[in-house]
């Protein structure tokens, strides 16, 4: 007979996809400017083969990986919104669970309070304020987040082989699930990096012993990450030359696109006592590394506690150092790289059992009161980020065409950089699409082909010219035909709506002077 502390953990453990999924409905439907721009559209043009028929629609995000935007483009024209959200909630409501699982691996408590601390632990890390506001989004931050956990449970239960000297393909089998994640979303590269770097630095053995453990690891990232993202890359080479396009252009040097590493470096730290203090910076001004506000301080508390745990030296159980330490290494990597607040989200939802871990390190009694009183803490204290987000409609992505006159010869321009691909799906098949000005490219920068290419099209065009766009930019618009030779016509504009666009669209003929 199951004990009543088992049987409260599966109760929780089949509620919790639930709740996550009703919280996802109870949030709204994603309206997020990634989504409008890319999440949607990436995913559709995979599904029904319209991959580099349009040229740039999504801005730079065309290039992205669409593999992890499949599902939700397919569910979005077969399954009413509200059905949508509640799965896609339940989904990212699993990090609760393998958050618990591996809380209870590492606790160093009984087995019955380990385990309800866990449950403590895991609801306080997926109630982190951005964790939380992503739930039913498209960002899959935290679906990505799976893989990370997965591997990581993977590797502490794999660690008793590890101190015999074995343990091999177990260990392959680990690097697999956060290899997926990195293969489909490239900015989980922190992750892989920073666990293969704590089995070096804390796996059992001599160094060659940790060498053999972390190239395993390292191999079965690399198989996965293949098998998420090696057809993509293998479609940017062929086309581009550089398999990261348009990233690291300045490695790759493709004709297609400027020298430069085209990182969004907005929200890169100023000053040496940024890049020391980012988190506590971060706590206080949210703004400093995400587009909308929220408070949180789980990395904070993570950054002030645990470079002071790894000097100590203090005797670990097995396993926690590698959560340390792979920890550390991925955080100093994604300050490196990315400084988006967003894509740190794992660290943020594992902070809480990081925390304890720390606790139960440094207090010899009264080691779970600070634990519950720290988490308590954390919870009263968060405030959620608010992503845009709109009541239910019966598709996830509903757009509202004017009639038009001759789709099968009409070419759409679209200018500005306001989301517009998520309109796209909505108009008739034969239509083409060109976005001659975007964050990717515009006509000022002629060394860039993509201009060259597009500029030949429409001189080759015989049928209608139309221009898609917001009306807020319409000046900016009106500048950028300009530069191809064209203009705006003054009559004969017709909206373009969707219950989750910005506002509503213009669709306007456009002259040849």
């Amino acid at each position: 007979m199951l004990s009543t502390n088992v049987s409260l953990r599966s109760i929780l453990f089949l509620v919790a996809p639930l709740i996550s999924g009703a919280i996802a409905l109870g949030l709204g439907m994603d309206a997020s400017w990634d989504l409008r721009n890319y999440h949607y559209y990436n995913g559709w043009a995979l599904l029904h083969g319209h991959v580099d028929r349009d040229l740039l629609v999504a801005q730079t995000p065309s290039f992205y990986n669409p593999l992890l935007d499949l599902p939700f483009a397919w569910a979005a024209e077969h399954l009413d919104a509200r059905v949508l959200a509640f799965l896609l909630g339940g989904l990212q409501g699993g990090n609760f669970i393998l958050l618990t699982l591996l809380g209870e691996r590492l606790l160093d408590f009984p087995p019955r309070c380990a385990s309800r601390l866990a449950l403590l632990l895991a609801a306080t890390g997926c109630c982190g304020a951005v964790a939380l506001s992503e739930i039913g989004t498209v960002f899959y931050d935290n679906v990505t987040s799976l893989g990370l956990f997965a591997s990581l449970l993977m590797l502490v239960r794999t660690r008793p082989l590890h101190a015999t000297g074995g343990g091999t393909w177990r260990t392959i089998m680990a690097g697999l699930p956060v290899g997926l994640a990195f293969g489909l979303k490239q900015t989980m590269i922190p992750f892989p990096f920073g666990l293969a770097v704590g089995l070096l630095l804390t796996a059992p053995g001599r160094p060659q012993s940790r060498l053999k453990i972390c190239l395993a690891f390292a191999l079965g990232v690399t198989v996965a990450t293949a098998a998420g993202g090696g057809f993509w890359m293998l479609h940017l080479w062929q086309l581009y030359g550089n398999p990261l396009f348009p990233y690291f252009n300045q490695i790759f040097h493709s004709s297609w696109g400027q020298a430069g590493d085209y990182r969004d470096v907005h929200f890169a730290p100023h000053g040496m006592t940024h890049w020391l203090l980012f988190p506590l910076y971060v706590a206080f001004d949210s703004r400093l590394a995400s587009e909308v506000d929220f408070r949180d301080f789980r990395l904070a508390a993570l950054f002030v506690t645990l470079p002071v745990t790894l000097a100590m030296r203090a005797p670990l159980r097995p396993g926690v150092a590698l959560l340390l330490v792979s920890s550390a290494v991925s955080y100093l990597v994604w300050l490196l790289l990315f400084d988006i607040y967003r894509y740190l989200v794992g660290l943020e939802m594992l902070a809480p059992l990081l925390l304890a871990l720390i606790l139960q390190s440094w207090l010899p009694v009264w080691r779970w009161q600070a634990i519950f009183l720290t988490m308590v803490a954390l919870l009263v204290t968060t405030r959620p980020a608010e992503w845009i987000r709109v009541p239910f409609r019966p598709r996830a992505v509903e757009v509202t065409l004017p009639a038009i006159a001759d789709p099968e010869n009409s070419l759409v321009l679209l200018a500005g950089h306001e989301p517009l691909s998520f309109l796209l799906p909505a108009f008739p098949v034969g239509m083409v699409f060109l976005r001659i000005d975007s964050t990717f490219t515009n006509p000022d920068q002629t060394d860039v082909p993509f201009n060259r290419v597009m500029r030949e099209r429409i001189l080759r065009h015989r049928g209608p010219l139309l221009a898609l766009y917001i009306p807020s930019e319409r000046h900016d618009v009106v500048k950028r035909l300009g530069d191809d030779g064209l203009v705006l016509a003054q009559d004969g504009c017709a909206a373009v709506t969707s219950p989750i666009g910005a506002a509503d669209y213009a669709l306007c003929p456009v002259l040849r002077p």
